[in-house]
């Protein structure tokens, strides 16, 4: 069922002037508490479906990849796009061909669930959370409903069990159904076991010449993959190029030919492929850490992250959402450790919030327009991981994001 969003807001003004919703007042003005699970009501995310009005892209990010009660929110939110605003896909900073094999095997086979298949082939910090469960669950739950959410995912760093067993295998099948001279095809066996061994990340000493050997190969495949396909769409000749794209750059970042960062570059080719593609004309959210899907990314001298490599074609077609906690703790991804969150002080823009929750996790929304003084210009917004050196003053928000949930308590995810 699909909603008018006009009369939720019409009934949200109301409810907000009778004081029937919890609100908290700063400056004079009022911010609606936002419940971080409900998807029975949706009225106090309003002021959200305002400020996003009819941009096709919405960005969510996170600043550590740990933080359950932003999983939660966020999940809340795809959910209300979905319902409310007409979205029609959910792409994550996952493995773009192990989230589409789950996405696949969950469409055309009964007993097979996004959930159940999520361990091991969706990053591992979403798969045992379970909020970002509830939301594969609701993902299942639509695919037998005339408007379901559809699932992608866009990292090219592939690591999944489908992965592991299936690409190399189903990369073969292209390539031998398209024409491929004979002195490419006969680097396929090499060329073949290096790509199983990149995905497994058993890297083994390589010289120069064999270096660059692997890397011409693989874009000379790319260039056969995309030159035969007709049809871009998934488990075509392109889709292929799109993934054998992540797994050379891989191999580059490895063998220090590329920088870390370029895997972004990767990133957002598989988000333009998907768009231009898959999601023609359809509205999407893209769900990703910061360091990928803010406008600046966060270190000095680096190459375009995802949303500004992103950002000539579809910037104005596109906003992007911060959350950001005030308290608790978060769960390191790289290395699992709990760790706590930077207590924040008067120079913080989030201070002015401080007093105003209840003891249960709750958030507000935010945006730049709200806050024009000079004081309040000079306030600090928490950057990457609450780093204090990547905190960004208000008024450089615009730089990154453009609206901000600010959550009052956090706890680290599963």
């Amino acid at each position: 069922m699909m909603y008018d969003d006009s009369k939720i807001s019409w009934i949200f003004r109301v409810l907000l002037w009778c004081g029937l919703l919890f609100t908290c007042t700063v400056n004079g003005k009022a911010h609606v508490k936002i419940d971080l699970t409900d998807t029975d009501d949706f009225s106090d995310l309003t002021h959200f479906g305002d400020a996003i009005a009819d941009k096709r892209i919405v960005y969510l990010d996170e600043l550590t990849h740990g933080e359950h009660e932003v999983f939660a929110l966020k999940s809340r939110l795809v959910k209300y796009l979905h319902q409310h605003h007409d979205f029609d896909a959910l792409i994550l900073e996952s493995g773009l061909f192990d989230v589409n094999e789950m996405d696949k095997a969950s469409r055309n086979t009964k007993d097979k669930r996004i959930t159940n298949m999520a361990a091991g082939n969706i990053f591992f910090s979403y798969a045992k959370d379970p909020a970002f469960l509830d939301l594969m669950d609701y993902i299942d739950s639509q695919l037998i409903t005339h408007n379901p959410l559809a699932l992608s995912g866009f990292d090219g760093r592939l690591s999944g069990e489908f992965s592991l067993t299936r690409f190399v295998r189903q990369l073969e099948k292209q390539v031998k159904s398209i024409p491929v001279s004979d002195s490419l095809l006969a680097e396929w066996p090499i060329f073949s076991k290096q790509l199983q061994a990149t995905l497994s990340r058993n890297f083994v000493s390589l010289n120069e010449m064999q270096i660059k050997q692997h890397i011409q190969t693989g874009y000379d495949y790319m260039d056969a993959l995309n030159g035969a396909d007709k049809a871009h769409e998934f488990d075509s000749p392109s889709y292929y190029a799109r993934l054998l794209e992540g797994v050379i750059r891989l191999f580059e970042v490895h063998y220090s030919v590329r920088r870390f960062d370029e895997h972004d570059l990767v990133m957002a080719n598989n988000i333009h492929w998907l768009l231009q593609n898959i999601y023609k004309n359809q509205k999407v959210i893209i769900w990703g850490h910061y360091v990928h899907v803010n406008r600046q990314g966060y270190l000095d001298s680096r190459s375009n992250n995802v949303t500004t490599a992103l950002d000539k074609a579809y910037g104005q077609e596109s906003y992007i959402v911060n959350f950001a906690a005030m308290s608790g703790e978060y769960r390191e991804f790289r290395d699992g450790t709990i760790k706590k969150i930077p207590p924040i002080n008067d120079q913080h823009l989030a201070y002015t919030f401080n007093d105003t929750f209840s003891d249960v996790p709750q958030a507000i929304f935010i945006q730049p327009k709200q806050f024009t003084t000079a004081k309040q210009h000079g306030l600090l917004l928490s950057g990457h991981e609450y780093i204090p050196a990547s905190s960004i003053p208000v008024n450089l928000w615009r730089n990154h994001f453009d609206g901000v949930f600010l959550l009052n308590k956090v706890s680290a995810s599963n």
